[in-house]
């Protein structure tokens, strides 16, 4: 393949062209003489090139690591823990390099089909931290929904006597009737979140709910998991930002 430059200098300007694409450069007071300007241009095509080749090259070499780094996984999951959830499932143990996790997972039955209907859609996701929201990288996920954290809303805190991660999510639901609800770190968070569906009767808003701790982090999961909500959890005290983005990033594959 062959590519032909043009170079016309003007009035102190010069264009560059080629025959897809041109450009004007003001040269203002500098001169250039034409051995020099051949080199710099012809320097700055070859570092754009390498750089793009290399930016490619990154890529693919991340994609195969990811691939056959899911590979290993599926193969040592258990066999009984069926596709599409499986998938999610293993976005969790990629996240934490832990296979312990999967024997702590819990979803209701319904979850999957609410949770991906929800985001095909587009949505807004409430999340409790900024942890979580900084961890959704997923494409296909952010190109149809909206991540909102309502962590700082003192206001209501004070007004209501209950923690900001709380009030953020008290806030976030008012706000977002058919959203969905991504905790990752709070338990007074989830908690709010369980209350507030029971109360009005929204159960077709699916929660992702894996706080971590050991003050209340698994009673409240333990009320999530006796209730009619659609949910997604981790057992006891683990959990954390990390899982609870995985998760979401997990529906990336299925939108």
């Amino acid at each position: 393949m062959r590519i032909r430059y043009e170079i016309e200098f003007d009035s102190g300007s010069m264009r560059l062209s080629s025959p897809n694409h041109s450009a004007v450069i003001n040269m203002g007071l500098n001169a250039v003489i034409a051995g020099d300007l051949e080199k710099i241009i012809f320097d700055a095509i070859y570092a754009e090139v390498l750089n793009q080749m290399g930016s490619d090259r990154r890529e693919h070499d991340f994609k195969m690591i990811e691939e056959r780094s899911f590979s290993i996984i599926d193969s040592m999951l258990p066999r009984d823990i069926g596709y599409p959830m499986r998938y999610i499932v293993m976005k969790i143990v990629h996240s934490t390099e832990d296979f312990a996790m999967v024997n702590l997972v819990r979803y209701s039955e319904g979850f999957f089909q609410s949770m991906v209907s929800r985001l095909r859609a587009g949505t807004t996701i409430i999340v409790d931290s900024e942890m979580v929201r900084s961890g959704i990288y997923a494409k296909p996920v952010l190109n149809k929904n909206k991540i909102a954290c309502y962590l700082n809303d003192d206001e209501i805190a004070e007004q209501r006597g209950i923690t900001r991660s709380a009030a953020g999510i008290m806030k976030g639901l008012l706000k977002n009737r058919n959203s969905v609800i991504v905790i990752g770190n709070s338990p007074t968070a989830l908690d709010q979140a369980i209350t507030m569906i029971e109360e009005n009767g929204w159960y077709d808003v699916p929660v992702v709910g894996v706080p971590v701790g050991f003050v209340n982090a698994k009673s409240v999961k333990d009320r999530l998991m006796s209730s009619s909500i659609e949910h997604f959890t981790v057992y006891g005290h683990r959990g954390g930002s990390s899982v609870a983005a995985s998760i979401v990033n997990g529906f990336g594959r299925f939108l």
